[in-house]
Order: structure tokens, then sequence, then C-alpha cells
């Protein structure tokens, strides 16, 4: 029963945490003692616990930014023994996207990449729920964003990959479908970059055709809906070239998204920092510089007694601003969702 309340009591304390970090935090006032404590909840969770630490280790990341290479070491030592041994899918998806998002981010050695991009392959199998396997296609592409052209497009590396992708074609769920295809025209635009043909080429347009006409009365009409969505503009790369070209205002800014790296990189961030795009792309240079906004000189203050104090005049005009935003925010959307990237 105690141990319940703890787990119970910490819980509400990430989750109040999380809220937090949503804000935007400079750097210099995310303490080590509050990193050391995030850590500690995710040596032996529940599955709230490993939910919401791996995520506040995420966003985290996003804060410090790039040539962090002691926190990613002491993040992969507590994510990557539940990535390999939980049985929980929860924790799976959550620490296998925290991981690959950290790494991204934060790590700076190439051996590190290489590392993740072998543990996510090993997701990459048609019977792995589909929670599991997207999560871990998601991370893959991330990762390998980082990674040249020059070495995406490699006969090694595209002799095995693709293969892999292609078989998840066939996955039943059609989350699984689409990040295997995003990752087959994430490479293809490598390759067309470097001039190197991608292994099967014909064999894949046919397919993805198929898919971007899908009929089938074995799926939902809302899983069809999605999938010839995907697989058009997927097709659209691969047969004419054609790279992704959405653009949308956040704020006072225009975010451009121009090719499928950067869709990896954009969807990753979305998911992470959810409510807390909009606040970090306005504070937080590490993720401007990622999305490749020019550097903002906002300062963002955040008095931390009330971010807890829902009777706080911050917290209520925080509040107000939110609800200023939504309806912009919904438009945006909309119009990201219409050019068929989610």
């Amino acid at each position: 029963m105690h141990s319940l309340l703890r787990t119970t009591t910490r819980v509400a304390a990430l989750e109040k945490l999380t809220a937090y970090l949503q804000q935007y935090l400079a750097p210099e006032d995310v303490s080590e003692s509050f990193v050391d404590n995030v850590l500690g909840c995710l040596r032996k969770p529940s599955e709230g616990e490993a939910v919401l630490g791996s995520r506040i280790l995420a966003i985290m990341a996003i804060i410090f930014g790039e040539d962090e290479e002691r926190y990613f070491q002491r993040s992969k030592n507590v994510l990557k023994p539940l990535i390999k041994t939980a049985r929980n899918a929860k924790i799976k998806v959550s620490t296998i996207r925290a991981l690959g998002l950290i790494c991204f981010v934060c790590s700076v050695e190439e051996e590190n990449t290489e590392e993740l991009l072998g543990l996510f392959e090993t997701f990459f199998n048609p019977k792995i729920i589909g929670d599991i396997c997207k999560a871990a296609l998601d991370s893959w592409g991330l990762v390998a964003s980082s990674l040249s052209d020059e070495i995406l497009a490699s006969d090694e590396l595209l002799e095995r990959l693709v293969p892999k992708f292609l078989a998840l074609l066939d996955h039943k769920d059609v989350d699984v479908r689409s990040a295997a295809g995003e990752n087959v025209a994430f490479l293809y635009e490598s390759a067309q970059n470097c001039g190197v043909p991608l292994p099967y080429s014909e064999e894949i347009l046919a397919r993805f055709l198929e898919m971007s006409k899908d009929s089938s009365k074995k799926n939902s009409k809302k899983d069809r809906k999605t999938q010839r969505v995907v697989f058009r503009d997927i097709h659209s790369t691969l047969a004419s070239g054609e790279t992704p070209h959405v653009s949308f205002s956040v704020k006072s800014d225009v975010l451009e998204i121009s090719s499928w790296k950067s869709v990896k990189q954009f969807e990753a961030m979305k998911e992470c920092l959810q409510t807390g795009l909009q606040e970090h792309i306005k504070y937080n240079n590490i993720l401007r510089a990622i999305l490749d906004l020019p550097e903002t000189l906002e300062d963002r203050k955040v008095d931390r007694s009330d971010v807890f104090n829902k009777k706080s005049a911050s917290r209520k005009q925080r509040s107000n601003e939110l609800k200023g935003d939504r309806k912009r925010k919904q438009h945006m959307q909309d119009a990201f969702y219409d050019n068929g990237f989610y």
C-alpha cells in the first residue's frame, strides 16, 4: 500500500514537472539534482513513472542542446535496459522515443548513432506490436537524419534497410506501414542527392502506387484514408523526386518543412513537446536551430512558485493566452493535416 502511494505521489510530481518544462526553462535553471531525481524514478519504474520520466528526459535534451555527451550516457544507462527488457508496451514506446531524441539532440559520437540504429532495427519485425514498431521506425528515422547523405546512400545501409522497411508494408497497423514508407522516401531522398539509384526502385514504385490508392475492405475507412494520403506523398517523391513541402505560422515565425529529413525531425519534436511546442519555438534556440529558424532574443522568465499555483496571475494570463491560441493552432494543424503529414 505504501509503495503504491509513493508511486502515485511520484507520478503526480512528474506530471507537474512535465507541464513545467513544456513552458520552457533556460538550461541554467535545470539543476543537477533535478536530473538525478528524474533518472532515479526510471530505475525500477511503474508504467506512469516510465512514460512521464522518459518524456521529461527528452524535453530536457531539447533544453540542453548538442554536445551533452554525459547527459546522453546517463539517460542511456536507464533507458536502454527498459527498452530491452520491459514487457509493458507503453514503457517500451516511451523509452525508445526518448532515447532516440536524446541521442539526436545531445550526442556527437558516431558510435552512439550506430549503436541506437542497430537497437531500433531489432524491432523492425511484422510480428511486433504496432506502437512499438512505429516508435522504433520513427526513432530510427530521427537518429538517421543526423547522418550525411553519403552514409545514408551507401550500398551497405540501403541493402540492409530497404528490404526491412518493405517487409513492414505488410504490417496490420496503418501507422507502421506509413512510418516504414516514410523511411524509404527519406532514404530515397538521400540517395537522389548523391546520384545513387535505390535498389528495387521499379518494384517499390508499383507497390507505393498501389498503396496510395488503397481500397481494400479489410482496412477501415479511416485507415484507408490515412494510407492513401501518406503514400501519395511517398509515391510523388519516388516517381518524380518531389519532396514534401509545407509552411505554416507559429507565433511570428514561418516554419518550412521541405524534406523527409525535416519531416522526421519536426514530427519527433512535436510528439515530445506536444502542447509545449509553440512555447519552445518562441523561446528555445536549440529547437529553433533544429527547425532552421533564426535565433530569438526573447527571454522567458518563469516564477517557479507560479507554475503550480492555479490562482497566480501569470497562470491565469497563460490560460487566457492558450484559449486565444487554440483557434489559430487548430487552423494551423488542419492545414498541416491537409498536406498529408499526419
